[in-house]
């Protein structure tokens, strides 16, 4: 993560309307405006001719990007395919005619998130690991302070996620432990004065986002609220994946009980069982393999699916029963 080169005058509030999109969008041009993110970064993740090819059904826009960053006239850009386009902005950014800074900034916040992969922009954002920095890099870990309570606050904003359950992911165990007792007085006095029940949108109120960051750990902030309500809950990362017991990362995993195969391809006919010995046999007639004359025997009786017990000829030439 790096500084800002300069953080732009006013708070951006994405024209997508309150939700999902809108959030995203607010989140990723602040990672840019605060630099928790560059726009080297963003070009790093995002090149030129992706950029181009995202906007592939808006050739307006592709031309009015094209023509800005690289002077060439906008009704020849508009004839531009994706791939040229995209091929020509980085000759641009190569040879120093633009900057990474000026195409981040002429695609707009809000087009970014429409036409960009959610996963991939989430992943942009998020490089920098706010959560790991310390107090040690004092001037890193107030700005990853800084974006963890506007991704908070955003999030609440947008509806994504309520007062009730971030304050169920902290738990209130957790915020007396870490809260200072001056915050934890403002709490029971804001309580008292209120005529209704304290709600947990009470709570957030006395300690709202930039509060919270400065007192419980940001890991923690991540680890309870962010990921799993915000980020995986709207899948801006993928969710993980829960392996059954005994199974297998490779996507063998079958589920409990579950027998091999498919149960159109099982035989569900009872197998064949051998004949029974005959009880009229007795224990004098029978003899090994060895004593048989194997001249004797017929294309039938080497049969592997005659019966496993029949007459054969002996080597006294009479007829004896052969146990196999």
């Amino acid at each position: 993560m790096s500084e800002s080169s300069g953080a732009e005058s006013g708070p951006f509030v994405s024209g997508l309307g309150k939700g999902r999109e809108a959030f995203h969008a607010e989140v990723t041009e602040f990672a840019l405006r605060t630099g928790e993110r560059t726009p080297e970064d963003f070009l790093r993740h995002f090149s030129c001719r992706a950029i181009m090819r995202s906007l592939e059904a808006r050739p307006m826009e592709r031309a009015r990007i094209v023509s800005q960053s690289t002077g060439v006239h906008e009704k020849v850009a508009h004839k531009m395919s994706p791939d040229a386009s995209g091929e020509s902005l980085q000759i641009a950014l190569d040879e120093n005619v633009t900057t990474a800074a000026a195409i981040v900034k002429l695609f707009q916040p809000d087009d970014r998130q429409r036409y960009l992969e959610r996963h991939a922009l989430w992943a942009f954002d998020i490089e920098g690991q706010p959560w790991k920095t310390t107090p040690a890099t004092k001037s890193t870990h107030d700005r990853a302070k800084s974006y963890v309570a506007y991704i908070l606050a955003r999030a609440l904003e947008n509806l994504l996620v309520s007062h009730e359950e971030v304050v169920h992911a902290i738990t209130v165990t957790k915020l007396a432990q870490c809260l200072p007792k001056e915050k934890l007085g403002a709490i029971i006095e804001a309580s008292l004065k209120t005529s209704d029940k304290f709600t947990e949108e009470d709570l957030l109120g006395a300690v709202p986002p930039r509060d919270l960051v400065e007192y419980v750990a940001l890991d923690y902030l991540w680890e309870k609220v962010v990921t799993p309500l915000i980020a995986e809950a709207h899948d801006y990362a993928p969710k993980p994946v829960v392996l059954l017991a005994g199974s297998k990362a490779n996507g063998d995993a079958k589920p409990p009980n579950s027998e091999e195969g498919d149960w159109g391809s099982r035989n569900t006919n009872p197998p064949a069982q051998a004949a029974p010995v005959s009880s009229s046999v007795s224990e004098d007639e029978i003899v090994s393999e060895d004593e048989i004359l194997e001249s004797e025997l017929t294309e039938d009786d080497l049969n592997p699916g005659t019966p496993t017990v029949r007459k054969v000829a002996a080597a006294d030439g009479s007829k004896k029963a052969v146990s196999r």
